[in-house]
């Protein structure tokens, strides 16, 4: 666990507010809550994934608020029917152990819109379009677009 991630998994659903917990545990919410702040010297526990951070302690979230330059999410959809065709490579694939795995990459990249993730061969194909190439279109998977 580190902010990085943290900010990440919780940018994907557009939460406003992520909540790192004793070291490990990362929570996404869309209110900063009704109790208010700790003290800070509560938050004392370094974070498993980057001990140069804190990650809140037991019962104490440290949280921060995410701010967004242009909204974007994925929504999980039916693969389309229609399918891009180009000369020049429209996808690429990394190994992905779950459809986080994918989101995260094509959320960092500029150039992915879309994702499919096959879970049976722990694959990820990343889309230039929102739209599968023909070589794709027969893949099985959870079909994933920006919205």
């Amino acid at each position: 666990m580190s902010w990085d991630f943290c900010s990440s998994f919780c940018a994907l659903g557009g939460f406003p507010y992520f909540g790192l917990q004793y070291s490990k545990a990362c929570f996404c919410s869309w209110d900063y809550g009704s109790i208010g702040p700790a003290k800070e010297s509560d938050c004392n526990m370094t974070c498993n994934g980057n001990s140069s951070q804190i990650c809140g302690s037991f019962f104490r979230n440290s949280v921060f608020a995410l701010k967004y330059p242009k909204r974007s999410c994925f929504k999980q959809s039916q693969m389309p029917s229609l399918t891009v065709s180009s000369t020049l490579p429209t996808s690429w694939s990394i190994a992905a152990q779950t459809a986080l795995d994918c989101l995260i990459p094509c959320e960092a990249s500029a150039d992915c819109q879309a994702v499919i993730f096959s879970g049976q061969q722990r694959l990820c194909h990343l889309l230039r379009f929102a739209y599968p190439p023909a070589s794709l279109s027969s893949t099985d998977g959870d079909f994933f677009v920006r919205g």
